[in-house]
């Protein structure tokens, strides 16, 4: 599969398809829920692609609590959202992701 650019209209489309099968996905929340997460971490990765996330994880919880008006979800919630859609934009191939490849070495 191959990888939107993080200023593709499409890639909402793509996580709200994919959304369901996310393991933090169960429960009680629903995409629209989970929506500002993926969209603060669009924002974060088209500012600070190719930096760690690790490393600046402390300012996209600030931008993700000033932006998630709406959604029922806490930052210790939607950090998984928002953790996953950055690998997804860094093009990391997670063991959890079939559709993305497959991993060797495991």
């Amino acid at each position: 599969m191959d990888e939107k650019p993080t200023n593709d209209p499409t890639a909402e489309v793509d996580w709200r398809e994919h959304h369901s099968n996310q393991p933090y996905a169960e429960g009680e929340y629903s995409y629209e829920d989970y929506a500002p997460a993926y969209n603060t971490a669009r924002a974060a990765f088209e500012k600070h692609g190719g930096r760690e996330f690790e490393d600046i994880e402390d300012e996209i919880a600030l931008d993700y609590e000033k932006h998630r008006v709406g959604s029922p979800l806490p930052w210790d919630e939607a950090r998984h959202a928002v953790r996953s859609a950055w690998d997804k934009l860094g093009g990391v191939v997670g063991p959890r992701d079939p559709s993305r490849g497959i991993r060797s070495g495991f």
